[in-house]
């Protein structure tokens, strides 16, 4: 097994550490060895087309963990789901962050430079407030409560996920040249 190999499979094994604990519990396990195998046949066979492999295979599990801590985060209703929820929020957020930050490492003109982890932690956080006010809503209207029951409190919870989503996709719009190489982006 070579060095590119060994990196693979410890990063797939460290993806997989993102599944709510259940689920990892459950099937992390076979699914490392289910990638391992995969890896094994397809390097075999041939060696064009394994990094396309991979990142296909990474891209799939990314968003198989985004489905699992999503219906982690819809199913129950009890206290001790809020842990888990924010820890699933967080997880969500920074899956959606992070194709930001890596775009804005390949494309980074100047490395002598900081990385904007004021931006990035702004860019997480937003997310991660939007999922936590948005997962109660949600889960009222399933559940067939009265939303209107409280006017006030819905308008401000509307009001605050509107400035949310309006700051983070001012943020995205303004840094995306940045995170696309743009010289003199700032």
């Amino acid at each position: 097994m070579t060095y590119d190999q060994k990196t693979v499979r410890t990063l797939y094994k460290k993806l997989l550490a993102l599944y709510p604990r259940g689920f990892r519990e459950r099937l992390g396990e076979s699914m490392e060895q289910t990638f391992n195998d995969l890896c094994n046949e397809r390097k075999r066979h041939t060696e064009r087309g394994w990094f396309g492999f991979v990142l296909w295979m990474f891209v799939e599990t990314a968003i198989g963990i985004i489905k699992e801590h999503g219906l982690l985060i819809t199913q129950g209703n009890n206290m001790g789901n809020i842990l888990i929820n924010s820890r699933s929020a967080a997880i969500i957020s920074f899956i959606l962050v992070l194709p930001l930050m890596i775009l804005e490492l390949v494309n980074r003109r100047n490395f002598h430079e900081g990385f904007p982890i004021a931006l990035f932690s702004l860019l997480w956080l937003l997310p991660v407030a939007f999922i936590v006010i948005l997962v109660p809503m949600v889960r009222n209207i399933r559940a067939g409560n009265n939303i209107i029951e409280n006017p006030f409190k819905l308008f401000l919870a509307v009001v605050i996920l509107v400035l949310i989503a309006w700051m983070w996709g001012g943020l995205l719009i303004d840094q995306l040249p940045c995170f696309m190489g743009v010289p003199n982006c700032d």
